[in-house]
């Protein structure tokens, strides 16, 4: 077979075409003639211009771009894109290009693999600085330290590479302090839990404790012992700012609510030197509820007593404060005492609003006027009480319900009983006021 039609750059051989050998490349078949011998050769020397084309768009691209060594696998390729192309056309022209910018991409290549080795030995000590401050960081530190370190790894991330020959010794470094930084947080936050749930624990008991002394009635013991809770409170340590405040404020309720009753007691043990808290106790409350029920009655003594009955509550307020669990039927006595006093004064004062001059009429007069006075006041409560209580049967069962109407109800119900003991008191005055 002999050549039929030959050029520059490839030739027809029979039917087929081929593009002559270049660069130690063999002669290669690249297609056939389809239509004439100089339509198809047309065809592959134009088909050559679009490979031409992608040359100078990859140089045009390269020029322009910022990161140029991004584009160094793009020029490999286009080699090979090259080598398999089928067109005719001067290929020593287009190799000779790519070696050019081949040549210019390395030497750049060269320079930022210096700059990139700077900038990856600069980010691996800043990783290794991140790693030493880690073990002496609170926890609200450590946090900002693993985040330090992730924008480190991003910045590793962006960087390009360096020379192959340090490559591999620098990634192996900067992963294993990466690693090693988040093994030992891991670490780090296990045990700062534990130590944080060791701490809350010491503070819970302590006020554990203090509640359960806030109450005592071995004033000298619970003092020495709030002393020592004071100062065990000093060395718990840090806990986070809501619990610390919530602990704190308990901690003080039961504080202030221990030694205002000690002080309290103090000047009851001035008193009383010789006398147990217990005997000191008892000893005042029998003192104020005979003192209490010697102001029950229903003689014209009302402004005097009113005011001897509330400095009495006031006494016994204090005491209950002091010393807890007062004897009930005491205090039962002494509260029906004072409420005498109050229903009695409040009976009175109804009275003198219709009738200011009562006193100047006879006695027997004053006691029949203040019982049918109390009479109407009694069934005026009672007609209350039983729409307090119809009420509390319609509400009882809703989830709303207040449970302080069942505490006035009781209110209510007591204050009738002590007026209908003041009416007995006053009903047998004027009887025997009657006989004489």
């Amino acid at each position: 077979m002999e050549k039929t039609r030959e050029t520059e750059f490839g030739y027809i051989l029979d039917t087929d075409i081929y593009l002559k050998g270049y660069m130690g490349f063999p002669d290669r078949r690249i297609g056939q003639v389809k239509t004439t011998e100089e339509a198809s050769m047309k065809y592959f020397e134009d088909r050559y211009q679009l490979a031409e084309k992608k040359v100078n768009d990859l140089e045009n691209a390269i020029t322009e771009a910022q990161n140029k060594g991004s584009y160094l696998m793009k020029l490999i390729h286009m080699r090979d894109y090259l080598t398999n192309f089928d067109g005719l056309g001067d290929y020593l022209v287009l190799f000779a290009k790519l070696d050019t910018l081949q040549a210019e991409l390395n030497g750049m290549i060269s320079i930022n693999r210096v700059k990139n080795l700077e900038i990856k030995s600069a980010l691996l000590e800043e990783a290794k600085t991140i790693l030493a401050e880690q073990d002496i960081a609170e926890p609200l530190q450590l946090l900002e330290l693993s985040d330090k370190m992730k924008e480190v790894k991003q910045k590793w991330i962006k960087t390009g590479a360096v020379d192959e020959t340090e490559e591999a010794a620098l990634e192996k470094s900067f992963d294993e302090t990466y690693q090693e930084f988040f093994y030992r947080r891991k670490n780090i936050m296990k045990f700062k839990a534990k130590e944080a749930k060791d701490r809350l624990f010491h503070y819970r008991k302590i006020l554990t404790t203090a509640d359960n002394l806030k109450f005592s009635d071995n004033f000298e013991d619970a003092f020495n012992e709030f002393r020592n809770l004071q100062t065990e409170w000093k060395t718990g340590g840090k806990i986070p700012h809501k619990k610390a405040t919530e602990f704190w404020e308990k901690f003080k309720f039961a504080n202030d609510l221990f030694f205002n009753r000690y002080k309290s007691f103090k000047n009851y043990k001035a008193q009383f030197p010789e006398e147990t808290p217990e005997q000191i106790k008892v000893k005042l409350e029998k003192e104020y509820c005979k003192a209490g029920e010697r102001l029950v009655t229903i003689g014209d003594e009302v402004v005097e007593n009113v005011e001897k009955a509330k400095a009495l509550l006031i006494d016994w307020k204090n005491l209950s404060t002091t010393f807890r669990n007062l004897d009930h039927d005491t205090a039962e006595r002494f509260r029906l005492s004072c409420d005498h006093v109050f229903e009695y004064s409040y009976l009175m004062r109804v009275v003198k609003r219709k009738y200011p001059d009562i006193e100047t009429k006879p006695k027997e007069d004053q006691f029949r006027i203040k019982t049918s006075f109390m009479r109407e006041l009694i069934r005026r409560d009672e007609s209350e009480i039983i729409i307090a209580e119809n009420n509390i049967l319609r509400e009882q069962m809703n989830p709303k319900f207040d449970k302080k109407l069942l505490t006035n109800l009781a209110v209510q119900k007591r204050k009738v009983l002590v007026k209908k003991h003041i009416l007995q008191s006053m009903e047998a005055a004027l009887n025997a006021l009657k006989k004489y």
